[in-house]
């Protein structure tokens, strides 16, 4: 997405509050699409944190928002069109982050106070989004990249763990296409990559972009064609090309 995007002039930005460094993000962001990043370190080096801050894993995701909307302020002014990419992580790993904004909503149970308040600053930044002169030409993709990491906040909503999926959620917004279709849809993450260009109004032939399926289409992919326990058992298996030169199996 970012080498298209860069390709096609958009100028690139990752926000982030840990280091980037961690997992080779950084790599990943400059060599795809030339990202400028901030994380924790660049707002250590710029002064927009106090010397030696740290908190979870960085910053937290309060101090994230007000970055976010001072840096997109001054995006917005440039006469270029941008993608300005920003990763949330009070809600990640174990009971999550209590910020000064988590309100005591469940007792005794940390972890779900930590998403409601991540659901409020989510909704009261993109509230602000809407307000801004850039968002009718802007269009706003959330979504998880992966189920809960916490080990035991889910036992009281499963029964039966063979049989329940854990899903991560997607929206996207102001988009200037719809889907017109009407069946129910089964999607996986390989389809977020054809679908967010297609939300940016980009044209894709046959609708089909690596393994994933652009689902403002009617296009089945690849849980259409094989179910979600081939899809996945395809994806754990071994793979001749990367055992030939090393890799991982």
């Amino acid at each position: 997405l970012g080498d298209l995007l860069e390709e096609a002039g958009y100028s690139q930005y990752y926000l982030l509050g840990s280091d980037a460094k961690f997992a080779g993000r950084d790599k990943f962001y400059q060599e795809h699409g030339n990202f400028t990043i901030f994380d924790h370190s660049y707002m250590l080096e710029t002064g927009a944190l106090p010397k030696d801050y740290f908190e979870w894993w960085g910053y937290e995701d309060e101090k994230l928002f007000e970055f976010a909307k001072e840096e997109l302020m001054e995006i917005s002014q440039n006469n270029e069109p941008f993608n300005f990419t920003m990763l949330t992580a009070d809600t990640h790993f174990e009971d999550g982050y209590v910020c000064r904004l988590c309100q005591n909503e469940y007792p005794d149970n940390q972890y779900a106070n930590v998403i409601r308040c991540s659901d409020r600053q989510v909704f009261e930044f993109v509230n602000w989004l809407k307000q801004q002169d850039f968002y009718d030409n802007t269009t706003v993709v959330i979504t998880g990249d992966h189920p809960t990491m916490d080990a035991d906040f889910m036992d009281g909503a499963i029964i039966n763990r063979n049989k329940y999926i854990q899903t991560t959620y997607l929206a996207i917004l102001n988009a200037p296409i719809s889907y017109q279709g009407t069946n129910k849809r089964e999607i996986c993450a390989y389809d977020l990559f054809p679908t967010t260009l297609a939300a940016l109004n980009v044209k894709i032939e046959g609708n089909h972009l690596a393994l994933g399926t652009n689902l403002y289409s009617e296009e089945k992919n690849l849980i259409d064609l094989y179910g979600y326990y081939n899809v996945k058992a395809g994806v754990k298996g071994k793979s001749p090309l990367l055992l030939k030169y090393g890799g991982f199996n």
